[in-house]
């Protein structure tokens, strides 16, 4: 059976990484094998790849490369891969930087990020994508741009809309609902029902 992929998209500080722990602890609970994907800022700091409002097109596919090169070690062994910051999410900031700083960018480069988006989507079993709640405060450590955060969440949820990925969005009401609602799916795809 091929494993379940889940990827948890969103700007920061709404509650992705959260959700992944709460979602990883009840099926780890179950016995299911968990593997997490987590995001690779902290890599990208350490090894001086632009993020944020300095994303460019080299740093976003240095961002999917890493995802994917992660997802795919991590089906090896894992029933259930949660990735915090599927692809989608990176293409999501470098637009966002790319509105920020009033760039242009070159078409072959939108094409080739759209194309692997779009290409590699059909492999997450389940998307979700958070919804910025900007009463809720940022987690320590976090950028408080709030117009750059908030454009990254306007960016994400277009794209996901133009590029037809199916999803759902997980806000703060929802939590609950949709963790017993991606628990249940878990189970039923693999048996466990």
């Amino acid at each position: 059976m091929s494993s379940v992929v889940i990827g948890v998209a969103g700007t920061h500080s709404t509650g992705k990484s959260t959700f992944c722990n709460e979602l990883r602890t009840v099926l780890e609970s179950k016995g299911v094998r968990v593997e997490t994907i987590p995001s690779f800022g902290a890599l990208a700091v350490q090894q001086g790849i632009p993020l944020l409002t300095q994303h460019t097109y080299d740093s976003t596919m240095w961002f999917i490369e890493r995802t994917l090169e992660a997802e795919q070690a991590a089906r090896i062994n894992a029933e259930v891969v949660l990735v915090d910051r599927p692809i989608m999410d990176a293409v999501a900031y470098w637009n966002a930087a790319v509105e920020y700083r009033g760039c242009e960018v070159a078409a072959h480069e939108l094409e080739a990020i759209g194309a692997l988006m779009t290409g590699h989507s059909p492999n997450y079993t389940t998307v979700l994508a958070t919804k910025l709640e900007p009463s809720i405060a940022l987690g320590p450590g976090r950028d408080t741009d709030s117009h750059y955060r908030a454009a990254v969440d306007t960016h994400l949820h277009e794209l996901l809309g133009r590029h037809s990925i199916h999803h759902q969005v997980l806000s703060h009401g929802l939590r609950e609902a949709l963790l017993a609602q991606v628990t249940a799916d878990v189970f039923l795809r693999m048996g466990l029902a």
